[in-house]
């Protein structure tokens, strides 16, 4: 096979070439054929697109600006996980390991996961309005080098003693509404997220549907709550839940923050990321599906 491999060589603090070349490696002594590219060196016409399966090397974001392409040229990929938080690799199970990338695109079978979009911008994991959102947001303004967890915690202490919740009206396909000046809008596709908090433990990405959850955040404290009630799977009081494959997001009495897939939400309505006073946006489960590489069956 062609195997193409997409590697952020500054992921995992700079383990994830490393992890690419061992994956070329491995590939190379069974008979493939390999190409590693750098996700900056991309262009439309790149090689890349012409593989048979590819192996991704970086974090949920090295994934995501891939994902346009994945979904026009149906390259079933493995995500092999060199960031922070890793949720797609966690969400579909593929191990941080080259040996068992190189089994699964061996030998592993394909399925399709559904591809959301927002303000027709795909993504994969989740969406959000309010004060998650506005951590994403002061952490790309505040990103350094080195990663890991710590640096959110100038982004959270930011957004604690500054919240930013949103002030929003959700409506339905179904016509059905719900209103609230002061909440946190999560809007899932997979039910994994950062530090094991799990806002949205039936989300499924191959059911058709967008997992709904509105929390009223009237002050930070019931942000903290709630996101520690989320990480041990505890029902959050009062929060509004629902399914649906459409949804629109109006900003009622004051900009919105919002981000996909832990990256500022930069779409042709909100080119910074915000929804400005008296607009809205359309979230749902589009047309598109994109193809990954399952688990192989043991022998």
């Amino acid at each position: 096979m062609f195997i193409g491999i997409i590697v952020n060589p500054k992921s995992g603090r700079n383990k994830a070439q490393k992890l690419a070349e061992r994956c070329q490696t491995l590939l190379i002594d069974r008979s493939h054929s390999v190409l590693i590219v750098n996700p900056h060196d991309l262009t439309p016409t790149s090689e890349i697109w012409n593989t048979n399966r590819l192996i991704i090397i970086g974090g949920d974001g090295t994934v995501h600006h891939a994902l346009p392409k994945l979904i026009e040229h149906q390259i079933p990929f493995y995500h092999l996980g060199t960031g922070t938080s890793n949720l797609i690799a966690k969400e579909l199970k593929m191990p941080k390991n080259p040996a068992a990338a190189v089994n699964w695109i061996e030998q592993g079978g394909q399925t399709n996961l559904d591809v959301p979009t927002l303000d027709g911008v795909p993504f994969l994991i989740m969406c959000s309005f309010g004060m998650d959102a506005g951590v994403i947001h002061r952490f790309e303004q505040s990103r350094t080098k080195s990663g890991g967890f710590r640096n959110y915690i100038l982004p959270v202490t930011k957004e604690f003693f500054n919240p930013r919740p949103a002030s929003i009206r959700i409506e339905y396909d179904d016509e059905t509404a719900f209103d609230h000046p002061s909440a946190n809008l999560t809007i899932a596709n997979m039910h994994s997220y950062a530090l094991s908090i799990d806002p949205c433990p039936q989300a499924d990405p191959t059911d058709g549907l967008l997992d709904i959850l509105a929390t009223r955040c009237t002050t930070t404290l019931n942000w903290s709550l709630q996101t520690n009630l989320s990480r041990f799977r505890i029902p959050i009081p009062n929060a509004h839940r629902h399914q649906t494959a459409m949804l629109q997001v109006h900003a009622q009495s004051k900009p919105i923050v919002a981000q996909f897939d832990g990256e500022i939400a930069n779409t042709p309505a909100m080119p910074s990321g915000i929804l400005e006073l008296g607009n809205s946006v359309t979230i749902k489960i589009s047309d598109y599906r994109v193809p990954v590489i399952t688990k192989p069956n043991p022998a």
